[in-house]
Order: C-alpha cells, then sequence, then structure tokens
C-alpha cells in the first residue's frame, strides 16, 4: 500500500523511506513486545545495518530503551523496547461550547485530562472565541507534557464539521466556521503537527481500534448528539469520501416530503430526528425522548417515530456498505436497550443480513481516544488512514 502511494506522488525520499522504515520497526516492537535486532531483522525485512542506525537514532530521541538479558550463556542479549510512555499527544474534542483535552502517551493511555470553556471573557460564544479557547487548552496541555517529562509531539482535533485534506473545517454548524483553516492557525500557535478530523470519524477509530469494533474491519458508527453523524470503515479503512463527507447521514433524504419543503433547511434526517425530541425534552440530544416513551399516547408516538428513523439510517449503511457491525455512540438513551430492540425489530426480514448493533464501549471518551489515535499514527510516521 506504501509503495503505491509513494508511486502516486512521484519518487519517495530518504525522509520518506526512513519514516517508513521507522514505523515498521515501532509497528513490530508494538506487536511483539521487547525485541533483539535479529528479532527486529526478520519481523521488518529490513537490512541489519539499517535496524541497527534507526534504533541507535530512536535510543536517542527517547522513542526506545535497551534492556540487557543476561540470563542466557555468553554475552547478554540486548532488546529494544518502545517507550511510548515517555512521549505524549495532546487530543482535543470539541463541541458547542466545551472543549474536552487529554494528553494520550504513545501507548494509547491517557495520562492527563482537562477542559475549558470555549466562550469568551464576556460569555459569548462565537467562530473566534471557540478558535482561542481550543488554542489555550492545547497550549496548557503542551505546557503539562512537559512539566510531567513527557512532551508533546502533536495535537489532534475532533470537530463537528467537513473537515479537507488541508485540515479546513467547513459546515460546521455547531462551531459557526465554513471554511476555517484549523489545522494552519493550531499549528502556528503550538509549533507542532496537528491533525484535524470530523467527530464522527474520530468516534469511529477510538471505537475500531480500542472499544466495542475491534476485530472486525466492516463497520459504522452512528454518534448522536446535536445532530446525527456517522463513520465508516471499510476493507479495514476508514473511508472520508472524494469530498470529505463521508457519513454525513444527517442529509439523508428519508421521505419524498422532504422534496416539498424550501432548500437549504438543513439534512432531513437530522431535521426530523431533532424536531421529535425538541418538543419537552430538557437535553442536548433527542435520543432522549426514548426515556420518556411511557411519559403518555404523544410522548410513545414520538419515541416509535424517532426509531423509524434511526432504523432507515441503520438500514441505509447496511445495505450500501454490508458492514458487520453498526455502533450506537455519543449521547445515547439511558435505555439503550429500547434503542437497540426497536432498530432490531423494525429490521429484521426486511433487509439482508442486518448488522449487529452494539452500544459503543468508551462513552465520551471515544472521540478523545480516536483523535488520540490518528494523531499518535501521525507523530510515528505511519501511513495515515484515508
Amino acid at each position: 500500500m506504501s509503495g503505491e502511494r509513494a508511486a502516486s506522488r512521484g519518487t519517495a525520499t530518504n525522509a520518506d523511506v526512513t519514516r517508513i522504515n521507522r514505523t515498521a520497526i515501532l509497528d513490530a516492537l508494538q506487536n511483539g513486545g521487547a525485541l533483539t535486532r535479529a528479532e527486529l531483522i526478520e519481523a521488518t525485512g529490513l537490512a541489519s545495518a539499517t535496524v541497527h542506525r534507526l534504533c541507535a537514532r530512536m535510543v536517542a530521541d527517547g522513542l526506545l530503551a535497551v534492556e540487557r538479558d543476561a540470563s542466557g550463556i555468553g554475552r547478554p542479549t540486548h532488546r529494544y523496547r518502545p517507550l511510548g510512555e515517555a512521549r505524549t499527544v495532546v487530543a482535543i474534542d470539541v463541541t458547542t461550547a466545551v472543549a474536552r483535552g487529554a494528553l494520550i502517551d504513545l501507548n494509547g493511555d491517557i495520562r492527563h485530562e482537562d477542559r475549558a470553556s470555549l466562550r469568551d471573557a464576556a460569555g459569548v460564544l462565537s467562530a473566534s472565541s471557540r478558535l482561542e479557547g481550543i488554542g489555550v487548552l492545547a497550549d496548557r496541555l503542551i505546557r503539562t507534557a512537559a512539566e510531567l517529562g513527557t512532551p508533546a509531539q502533536g495535537v489532534g482535533l475532533s470537530v463537528p464539521g467537513v473537515v479537507d485534506a488541508e485540515g479546513a473545517v467547513s459546515d460546521s454548524v455547531e462551531l459557526e466556521w465554513n471554511g476555517v483553516a484549523v489545522r494552519d492557525l493550531i499549528q502556528a500557535r503550538t509549533g507542532l503537527g496537528v491533525v484535524v478530523e470530523n467527530d464522527a470519524n474520530a468516534v469511529t477509530i477510538g471505537e475500531w481500534t480500542r472499544g466495542a469494533g475491534q476485530g472486525t474491519g466492516d463497520l459504522a458508527a452512528l454518534l448522536f448528539g446535536v445532530g446525527v453523524g456517522a463513520g465508516i470503515v471499510s476493507g479495514d479503512r476508514l473511508l472520508r469520501g472524494a469530498g470529505a463527507a463521508a457519513g454525513e447521514i444527517g442529509y439523508l433524504i428519508t421521505d419524498p416530503t422532504a422534496f416539498e419543503k424550501p432548500r437549504r433547511t438543513g439534512g432531513d434526517l437530522e431535521t426530523r430526528v431533532l424536531s421529535l425530541g425538541a418538543a419537552d425534552v430538557d437535553d442536548a440530544s433527542s435520543m432522549a425522548v426514548l426515556d420518556t416513551a411511557d411519559a403518555g399516547a404523544e410522548a410513545s408516538e414520538r419515541a416509535e417515530r424517532l426509531l423509524d428513523h434511526i432504523a432507515m439510517s441503520v438500514a441505509a449503511l447496511a445495505v450500501i456498505l454490508d458492514c458487520r457491525v453498526v455502533i450506537l455512540a455519543g449521547r445515547l438513551p439511558r435505555r439503550t436497550d429500547l434503542l437497540v430492540d426497536g432498530i432490531n425489530e423494525r429490521l429484521t426480514g426486511r433487509i439482508p443480513r442486518p448488522p449487529a448493533l452494539v452500544v459503543g464501549a468508551l462513552g465520551e471518551d471515544a472521540a478523545l481516544v480516536g483523535i488520540g489515535q490518528l494523531t499518535i499514527d501521525h507523530v510515528k510516521g505511519a501511513v495515515y488512514l484515508a
């Protein structure tokens, strides 16, 4: 895969080759634990001189440790061990008014958490106040990482909206951003490499790598909150689409009457879902309407209609993608069994091979874990998921 991508961009540079080889060594150590130089040569297929040179450099950089095993006969055996705990990345999950941040070490473990309001000094939310609040939180986490002796190597941002290949964010109603060059602005502010990803994609990566989606390379995650979004993994790859907008399932048209409405009134599915939950539920997520389903005939009817729309979105994902698993994540109702059972009841016998429905395992940390993993991959020089 890496060779094909290099060829599509022209001849690989020495830096490209070094980065790929270093990643191969780090991945071998992550999968196999502490390994000798001979074991690394066998695991990676690299030349002895290349393994020796790159390991020596990574030891000097504090990415690897050398362990001496003197338990055998003869000279002690030297083994290399990854020092993932010695370096961190900054992971930030951005919502409408608050940003949650964490320091995550290169082993994927959360070492420190923090949060910041995105309002300005007058308590007002705006596109610029959100950007400044994110920058302040990133600065604070970078300082904390240095104080803990685990310097930050990069910054990752999970945001609602469409994120293009240059890290610019568009169509973010929640943040009032459209064409904001977030990656470049935060990179200039912090001096670190920055990864920006759509929040549904970040949740999907988190659940796929460390949560409910482990073990399958074909899944989708439905993310519920102020809106409705989806992330898709197919063939062990995160799908972004031609315009980086794959998974914008809130725009799914669920009924022909949608064509009678004025244009540019928002996504049909998302609009219908939000209207069902907004009447008398004091909660940012329309899924909470399921918790009031027994509060009378009207509440029960709204809950049933909500389940109809969610089942339609799951059916669309399943029929088009033939995914094995659909993960339900974000701000879910307390009675998740009503959500799962309601969708299964509607789809069984109506579509071929209904996917397994599972509730996300990472809760509110899913986006942090996912953007952290993507940033770790970027820092390690791994081939970026595309």
